[in-house]
């Protein structure tokens, strides 16, 4: 495990409409004191490990200091400075990766290079099935990553990376690494061990985690003063004592997870393989008001009465390992091989009112080949299965059954200072419906790509992507038939809906070494058939646990009804460009002094009725210094988030936002242990700030000014 620090800062810049343009800064990891940027080792962009400059397509990494200093309750806030990343934040509690303004099943989240089997996708309310304190790193593919990790990763690719499994025998017998934190802004408290060694070719591991938080702090109102003063505005027509607005806080906000894992792991001279057991549990609290409008409530009824909390549970086995004696023309065969039992309850009002279950499975074969010709590569199957099943008032989805079959080729060839990389996937997607009716669809798609990285000098590198994407629908794009309380709607799928394709072009130019490092990407990509939920201007109004679809206007939506969304497919366009750049302004053999400025910003546009698609992420820039002399670390940063007035139909704008932040690190030595404290600032400036992507932005700003203490030990 290695012992080594570095720091990432990003920003991004996002409009909504048919653009999109990001831009980000990041130091890579360093173990010298001249780090070496934008130049860290990739694994899950391709079968071979290489440096981001020698990838065609932009990537992200987040690991050491950086990931210290970005740790969060959920994955999607952990990442949402990166570049073109942003989140779905649903409180404290949730929250997903949205990448160059995609999400939900746009964006393969993976544990380790296998998927998470969870039912995050389902809707944003529900949290990702792993907990970011123990993990070793984050890598982000931004834009198509379809060939390795199928048709629904037309968005990009975040992948979660543990090293529970060790692929090569252990430096030491013994490894330990300890860290615990506290947080102001909602009296957090969390920490977490993990063990390791080993004896010859035997590897173990051994990790687990807790961490509790009560409501989280704001700086006014939970709810936007436009929403309030509609609420006060509807109470005084029916001549009603308006209700209390919840201020300094957001109710129901509080949170516990545990966790851990065992693995064993044997290494041997021809390969290895590991087995990993672990389990997650998390019981959380979704903002007061997020599901209040799914229930039809009379005149007696207050809606805001309703509390909603997730208890959410996870066991998973990992079997992972690797050939790398050669035989024929393979020298190298790997396989991955996950099974998980997800379930959450959704408690309402101390009740259980709705159950979702999840038996997942995902797998994966690879062979390395040597060269044929001037061609090397890989080629293999990848497949997996999905058991969902919703019981219970809010079941908006009918159980299914999805299969997934793959094969791919992906394949490289040097022609001087050019390296090209192509590949092609074949997918098929079976749903069964379990509900006795017989439906279901099979679908075949197909995906191509190609790349080339120029080599222009030491310093400079040119890449270029050009994909061809296919992505089936999925369940709940074809059968959802009822109450979607995550998103506050009436979700109805369309069993008519084809295949999505898209044709994605990437265009990057890295500059590796001198006064100015970074990187531009522009970016596009345009969709036959995206596929999305549209408005109906229908309300869903509940009678006897009947739901009646009525105007708006009609007097049994004047006491509360879902609106109600129908999936449909149109042709849509997203467009624009990430930078990263960082300025050296000082490094000798003492002082370390960084600038690093960048911004980014996203326009996506559905062209068939020329109008904004939802929740895009909005402009940004930001700014930030870093000096580090010795075991010294000191920096601040601002990020300037713009208001978003490029909005869908019936999608509100959202007021744009500061945020200023801080931080100071000092390591020592103990013994044999590295040791080190930290201090992390946020929202110094105590600002309302609501998230454009979030379904709760009018109900639950981020957290308000924050002061996170925390102390990690590795010997």
């Amino acid at each position: 495990m290695s012992s080594s620090f570095h720091i990432s800062f990003s920003g991004r810049l996002a409009l909504c409409g048919g653009l999109v343009c990001s831009t980000a800064w990041a130091h890579s990891t360093r173990t010298t004191d001249n780090p070496v940027h934008l130049d860290q080792v990739v694994v899950t962009a391709s079968p071979y490990a290489r440096d981001q400059a020698e990838i065609a397509q932009p990537t992200s990494v987040l690991a050491g200091r950086a990931l210290t200093f970005a740790q969060s309750n959920a994955l999607g806030e952990l990442l949402a400075a990166e570049p073109g990343v942003s989140s779905t934040y649903f409180g404290p509690g949730a929250s997903r990766p949205v990448i160059r303004g995609m999400s939900a099943d746009r964006i393969r989240i993976l544990n380790s290079g296998s998927g998470t089997s969870d039912a995050s996708v389902i809707s944003p309310d529900h949290a990702v099935a792993l907990d970011p304190m123990l993990i070793e790193r984050v890598e982000v593919v931004r834009g198509p990553a379809t060939l390795l990790y199928g048709g629904s990763a037309v968005g990009g690719v975040v992948n979660v990376i543990d090293h529970r499994v060790h692929t090569t025998r252990p430096d030491e017998p013994l490894h330990a690494r300890l860290e615990t934190r506290v947080s102001s802004v909602d009296d957090g408290r969390s920490g977490g061990a993990l063990v390791e060694g080993g004896d010859g070719a035997l590897a173990w591991h051994v990790d687990g985690y807790r961490r509790t938080a009560n409501n989280v702090r704001i700086p006014g109102f939970a709810e936007s003063a436009q929403l309030r003063a509609e609420e006060d505005a509807e109470a005084d027509e029916h001549g009603e004592t308006p209700h209390e607005h919840p201020h300094g806080f957001i109710p129901n906000t509080q949170l516990s997870a545990d966790g851990g894992a065992a693995s064993v792991s044997f290494i041997g001279s021809a390969g290895y393989v590991g087995l990993v057991y672990s389990g997650h549990n998390t019981f959380y609290g979704v903002p007061s008001g997020a599901h209040s409008h799914a229930h039809a409530h009379d005149e007696e009824e207050e809606s805001d009465e309703h509390t909603v909390r997730i208890d959410l549970r996870q066991r998973r086995l990992d079997v992972q390992g690797a050939l790398t004696r050669a035989f024929g023309l393979v020298r190298e065969t790997r396989f991955k091989v996950s099974s998980s039992r997800y379930r959450h309850a959704e408690i309402e009002d101390g009740e259980i009112g709705t159950i979702f279950r999840n038996r997942g499975y995902d797998g994966r074969v690879e062979f390395l080949h040597d060269a044929i010709g001037a061609v090397t590569g890989t080629f293999g199957w990848h497949g997996g299965r999905s058991d969902f099943e919703a019981s219970g008032e809010e079941a908006f989805l009918p159980p299914s059954r999805t299969d997934n079959h793959a094969v791919f080729l992906l394949e490289e060839r040097d022609f001087g200072s050019l390296h090209w990389q192509g590949g092609a996937r074949i997918e098929r997607q079976t749903i069964d419906l379990r509900d006795g009716s017989g439906a279901g669809r099979d679908r075949t798609t197909a995906s191509v790509a190609t790349g080339l990285v120029w080599t222009l000098d030491d310093a400079w590198t040119l890449g270029a992507s050009l994909s061809h994407n296919e992505r089936a629908a999925n369940a709940q794009e074809l059968f959802a038939d009822g109450p979607h309380v995550g998103t506050g709607a009436y979700e109805l799928g369309d069993r008519g809906l084809g295949a999505e394709r898209s044709l994605a072009v990437d265009l990057t130019l890295r500059k590796r070494t001198g006064f100015v490092t970074g990187a531009l990407t522009l970016f596009a990509n345009r969709f036959n058939g995206y596929i999305y939920e549209q408005p109906t201007g229908l309300v869903a109004v509940e009678h006897e646990g009947e739901f009646e679809f009525v105007s708006p206007d009609d007097p049994e939506a004047e006491h509360g009804g879902l609106a109600v969304y129908r999936f449909a497919q149109h042709d849509a366009r997203f467009y624009g460009a990430e930078l990263e750049a960082v300025v050296h302004l000082l490094h000798d053999t003492r002082d370390q002094l960084d600038l690093t400025l960048g911004g980014d910003f996203v326009r996506a546009q559905n062209t068939t009725l020329a109008t904004p698609l939802p929740r895009i992420t909005p402009a940004r820039v930001k700014a930030g210094l870093t000096w580090a002399r010795g075991p010294w670390t000191l920096g601040a940063d601002v990020q300037r988030v713009q208001k978003q007035t490029r909005v869908a139909p019936l999608e509100r704008p959202t007021s744009g936002y500061t945020l200023a932040g801080a931080f100071a690190a000092y390591r020592w030595a103990v013994g044999r242990a590295t040791c080190e404290l930290y201090v992390r600032a946020t929202n110094l400036g105590d600002e309302e700030a609501r998230v454009h992507t979030s379904f709760l932005k009018e109900i639950a700003p981020l957290p308000g000014r924050n002061f996170v203490v925390g102390l990690q030990a590795a010997f």
